[in-house]
C-alpha cells in the first residue's frame, strides 16, 4: 500500500472511530445516569481482543476492528426482562434520553472542536487576503517558484484582496506573462508566470487558493463561533438529506464509506485545521443521520418509544423485531450500493 493509501486508511479510522466512539459514550453515560446495567463498553468492533478491566458490572473491552465502539445494555431486546436495572424496565422518557444521548454527544464533539479551533487558530474570516494553499507540481506556478503559504499582494501592480479578482486575472491571461507580487516570510517579491491554456481557452497556473484567514478571539467569541458552526452544519446536513429526495443531482453526490475515506485522506494531508474541521462535520452528519426516524438507528428507536409512551403499552416484540430486521437489511443494502458506486467512480476517475 502506498503512503497516500496508508494516510487515507489512518484518517478514515481516526474520523469514523472518534465520531462513533463518542456517540456510544453518550449512550453509556445516559444509561449509567438512569441506573441501567451496562454489560459491556467496547473500543472497536468484534472480535474481542482482550478485556481492559471490569468495574460496577461493566466489562471494558478492546476489539480487533478499530472503527468506533459499542455499548451493550442489559434488557434491550424486545420483550426481554433483565430485572429492575434492565433497559426495558425503565420508563419510556428515560429510554428515549438514552437513545438521544448518542447523537447529542456528536453535536457536542463538533462544538468542542469548533470552539477549540477558534481559541487556538482563530475564527475564519473571508475577503481580506488571498493565500496560496497548494502548488501543483509541474504546473506553471511550481516552475515559476511559487510556494504554499505565499500571500498574493498584487498582479501587474493591481492590489489583490479578493479571490475572485485573482481568478479573473489569471483566467484572462492564457499564454501571457503576468507579474505576481507575493509576501513570503515577511518579505515581498515579484514572480513572473505564464498561465497555461486550459479547456475553454482560459489561463491557469496550477495553484489552490484561499481567501480565508484566521483571527484570534477570546473564549466568548470562540464559543459563539463553535455554536454557530455546529448549528450551520446541522442545518446544511438536514437540507442536504431533504434534497436527496427531491433533486437527482443531489442523489448523485451522496457518498458511501469509500468516498468518506478519500475525503478524510485529503483532509489529513491538507493539515490539522482541515482535518479537525472534517472530523467535526462528520460528527454532525452522524448525529443528524441517527436522529432520522429510520428503523434501526436511534431516531427509529425514539419513534418506537414515543409511540409506546402515547399508547401506554408496548408494541408486540415479534412485530418490533420484524421491523428492525427489515430496517437493517435496507440500510446494509444502501451501504453496499453506495460502496459499489464509490469504487466505480474511483476507478473511472470521477472522484
Amino acid at each position: 500500500m502506498s503512503l497516500a493509501g496508508l494516510e487515507t486508511l489512518l484518517a478514515f479510522i481516526i474520523v469514523l472511530g472518534l465520531a462513533v466512539l463518542v456517540h456510544e459514550l453518550g449512550h453509556f453515560l445516559a444509561a449509567k445516569a438512569f441506573g441501567v446495567r451496562v454489560l459491556e463498553f467496547a473500543f472497536g468492533f468484534p472480535p474481542k481482543l482482550f478485556t481492559l478491566f471490569r468495574r460496577n458490572g461493566t466489562e471494558y473491552n478492546v476489539c480487533a476492528l478499530p472503527i468506533g465502539g459499542y455499548v451493550r445494555l442489559a434488557g434491550t431486546e424486545p420483550g426481554e426482562d433483565a430485572g429492575p436495572d434492565g433497559f426495558n424496565s425503565k420508563p419510556p422518557w428515560q429510554r428515549i434520553l438514552v437513545y438521544f444521548a448518542g447523537p447529542l454527544m456528536n453535536f457536542i464533539l463538533a462544538g468542542v472542536l469548533f470552539v477549540g479551533l477558534g481559541m487556538t487558530v482563530g475564527v475564519p474570516t473571508k475577503g481580506k487576503e488571498v493565500l496560496i494553499s497548494a502548488v501543483v507540481p509541474g504546473e506553471p506556478a511550481a516552475l515559476a517558484g511559487f510556494r504554499e503559504g505565499d500571500r498574493v499582494v498584487a498582479i501587474d501592480d493591481e492590489r489583490i484582496t479578493e479571490l475572485d479578482t485573482m481568478l479573473k486575472k489569471v483566467k484572462a491571461s492564457p499564454n501571457r506573462p503576468i507579474l505576481v507580487t507575493v509576501e513570503r516570510d515577511g518579505r515581498q517579491m515579484q514572480i513572473e508566470v505564464v498561465p497555461a491554456v486550459k479547456e475553454g481557452g482560459i489561463g491557469q497556473i496550477g495553484v489552490a487558493l484561499s481567501d480565508v484567514t484566521y483571527e484570534k478571539t477570546g473564549v466568548i467569541g470562540a464559543i459563539a463561533h463553535g455554536t454557530e458552526q455546529t448549528w450551520r452544519w446541522t442545518r446544511d446536513t438536514v437540507k442536504g438529506i431533504a434534497q436527496v429526495f427531491t433533486d437527482s443531482e443531489a442523489r448523485k453526490s451522496v457518498g458511501g464509506p469509500v468516498a468518506i475515506a478519500r475525503l478524510a485522506g485529503m483532509a489529513f494531508r491538507d493539515g490539522a485545521i482541515t482535518f479537525l474541521t472534517f472530523l467535526a462535520v462528520i460528527s454532525v452528519n452522524l448525529g443528524v443521520l441517527n436522529l432520522l426516524p429510520l428503523l434501526v438507528v436511534d431516531g427509529g428507536q425514539i419513534a418506537f418509544l414515543a409511540l409506546e409512551w402515547v399508547r401506554g403499552r408496548r408494541l408486540q416484540p415479534s412485530l418490533q423485531v420484524s421491523i428492525q430486521v427489515v430496517g437493517m437489511v435496507i440500510i446494509l443494502l444502501c451501504v453496499a450500493l453506495l460502496t459499489v458506486r464509490d469504487i466505480t467512480n474511483w476507478v473511472g476517475g470521477k472522484f
